[in-house]
């Protein structure tokens, strides 16, 4: 999949906007892994002589667009959307009733999280948008997930590019070697969640007492 996204870009004028396209995409709901999408974005990046940093936050400007559409989507049609017959395709109802248990627990916290639950991030967006959740807290709780993820994919597929050049099977293999990196990456992010979910707890339990 890496490769295949690399001969299609590669020295293309999507060289840029095509990671930030298919990265909207993915916000919509196309089965195919961010973390990839990132790292080829980082690559591409590389070999075309741009820096990590703006390619990153371009990148995650994609990332919060679609998920921004979701969210939206559900503000605007709500209970309707997830009613229709078409949507129960992407969203069966056992899926819909899992988001909303997730929704009961935990509160908009679930925002935090919802990143790097790929099966379930449209449904809980598109849930958080039919409960009127303000805009703000959504953008900012997804925007944080984001930003804790989305530059270092970024930067792991630049860092690659530098150091094997155009050699896709010395690339592959350095792959296959540090699929640990991802799941650092997501091992921290969930830890910073929950920590950042028990202050907030904290704060809210001392403001009410």
């Amino acid at each position: 999949m890496l490769e295949s996204l690399i001969d299609l870009l590669k020295e293309s004028p999507l060289s840029l906007w095509g990671p930030f396209l298919i990265l909207v995409i993915c916000g919509l709901g196309l089965p195919l892994p961010e973390d990839i999408v990132l790292v080829t974005a980082g690559m591409l990046a590389q070999d075309d002589g741009r820096s990590w940093i703006p390619v990153a936050v371009l990148m995650w400007v994609g990332v919060l667009a679609g998920d921004s559409i979701m969210f939206l989507l559900g503000r605007r049609f709500g209970a309707k959307l997830l009613a229709w017959q078409g949507t129960h395709h992407l969203f069966p109802p056992a899926k819909q009733a899992k988001v909303k248990a997730l929704f009961d627990k935990h509160g908009t916290t679930v925002l935090l999280i919802a990143r790097f639950l790929p099966g379930l991030r449209a449904p809980i967006f598109t849930t958080a948008g039919a409960m009127h959740v303000p805009y703000l807290r959504f953008a900012s709780l997804d925007g944080l997930a984001a930003l804790l993820s989305v530059p270092l994919f970024v930067w792991f597929g630049h860092w690659l590019w530098a150091k094997f050049d155009e050699d896709i099977q010395k690339l592959n293999a350095a792959m296959s070697k540090t699929q640990w990196f991802g799941l650092v990456v997501v091992a921290l992010i969930l830890i910073v969640s929950v920590l950042i979910w028990r202050w907030r707890q904290r704060y809210r339990e001392r403001n009410e007492g």
